[in-house]
């Protein structure tokens, strides 16, 4: 226990051959997550930051923009049903129907689905956490800490997608703590909601109590924040002081690589697309 150490903040991403979405290529679920129904919310979602921000403002940026919602469905009708004030599926019971809709005019199984537009439903994850969702996490060698889930300042977004699979394999937490802010990718199954934290071993050994303590205090503060309150006093970009630097980047050859250990994994045949060697993109 003595020679472990919480992640830092260049926390490693998934080991896997991956596809990351770009900053806005989707938009979250469980059920199937989106940030709005709106038309004018949706053009604010597909738009861009200003050019020439810093990779810090550029995150803050994206922070603004992460908002609660997603589909729900019935288990009686199978009709999707949107629930905008809801951040992630553990707010909802294990079985749920229409009538427990605060929306009237969708609280019955005869009410008509709202409809999904195509390229709306092309880009929804089916995720158990949101960013903000408040959570046990356990990483190796320590016991089950209060984090949150959060933006990567390394991906612009907090999960990870394995392939073409549109479930997400890691969540990106930032662990409340005292001390320097801390963060990792977990699996889900190294994951549990906060408010299920007693059902979890949180082991207060003599040299972690007091740290451990702080951050359930922490935690529970930022349940009782909106959304964008939490997420602005203890993202990993709210609290972490030092430089934030844009993601490092790979060169058009290494794009080549994955894309043939990825063409062996799937076996499909991607797309060669025209990137020069001065064209970069995050890794």
């Amino acid at each position: 226990m003595d020679e472990a150490i919480l992640p830092v903040e260049n926390a490693h991403e998934p080991f896997e051959e991956a596809h990351q979405p770009s900053l806005f290529d989707a938009m979250q679920t469980e059920n199937m997550v989106t940030s709005s129904q709106s038309s004018s919310k949706y053009k604010d979602i597909l738009s861009q930051p200003a050019a020439g921000v810093s990779h810090r403002q550029r995150l803050l940026w994206l922070q603004k923009r992460r908002a609660p919602g997603l589909w729900a469905q019935c288990d009686e009708c199978s009709r999707w049903r949107y629930l905008p004030h809801v951040l992630d599926r553990h707010e909802l019971p294990v079985k749920w129907y229409c009538r427990m809709n605060p929306d009237s005019t969708f609280a019955s199984c005869s009410a008509p689905e709202y409809p999904i537009r195509m390229r709306d439903e092309e880009d929804l994850i089916h995720s158990e956490y949101n960013a903000g969702s408040l959570v046990m996490g356990r990483v190796e060698g320590w016991p089950w800490w209060p984090g949150m889930v959060d933006d990567c300042p390394d991906t612009e977004q907090y999960y990870w997608l394995d392939g073409f699979s549109d479930i997400p394999t890691h969540y990106n937490v930032v662990f409340f703590d005292a001390e320097d802010v801390t963060r990792a990718w977990l699996a889900p199954s190294d994951i549990k909601p906060f408010k299920d934290r007693k059902k979890v071993n949180i082991d207060l050994k003599k040299n972690n109590r007091e740290r451990i303590k702080v951050a359930l205090k922490q935690a529970k503060e930022a349940e009782k924040m909106t959304l964008t309150e939490r997420l602005a006093k203890f993202s990993f970009v709210g609290r972490y002081k030092g430089d934030i630097n844009s993601p490092k980047k790979v060169n058009k050859k290494e794009i080549g690589k994955y894309k043939e250990l990825f063409e062996r994994k799937f076996s499909v045949a991607m797309p060669d697309d025209e990137i020069s060697d001065s064209e970069s993109v995050p890794e």
